[in-house]
């Protein structure tokens, strides 16, 4: 005749532990390629804006931008950031700054791909960044 064995629990913190599998070299490198695929994947699907202003005029402004039927007008503090969130088709793209002391200044510029970047000088003039 056998001797019964002692019953342990079915599921038990030391039971889960002991099964879980060593962490070997290969096992690691295989989790970090799948990580650096997803990280990849979520970067590239990540909406990139059509226009960035950059306000580098030191003062607070009022910009406009329009081109191909679609226009967009924010207020940008001082040294900030706009990325425009509307889709433009490349062309002729037409900004107007309203600077506080002074009258509205207009620019437009003809680009042949997007994404651009643009900034805001002192005067109110658009350049290419």
């Amino acid at each position: 005749m056998s001797e019964p064995r002692p019953r342990t629990p079915l599921f038990s913190s030391g039971s889960i532990v002991r099964k879980r599998p060593p962490a070997t070299p290969a096992r690691l490198a295989v989790g970090a390629v799948l990580f650096g695929l997803c990280a990849l994947g979520a970067w590239l699907t990540i909406p990139r804006p059509d226009v960035r202003v950059i306000n580098a005029s030191g003062q607070i402004v009022t910009v406009s931008v329009q081109g191909g039927g679609v226009a967009a007008t924010q207020k940008l503090g001082v040294d900030r950031v706009w990325a425009v969130e509307q889709d433009f088709a490349p062309g002729t793209l037409r900004f107007q700054v309203k600077l506080p002391d002074r009258p509205e200044v207009s620019s437009a510029l003809t680009s042949r791909t997007l994404p651009l970047r643009v900034a805001i000088a002192e005067d109110g003039q658009i350049a290419l960044r």
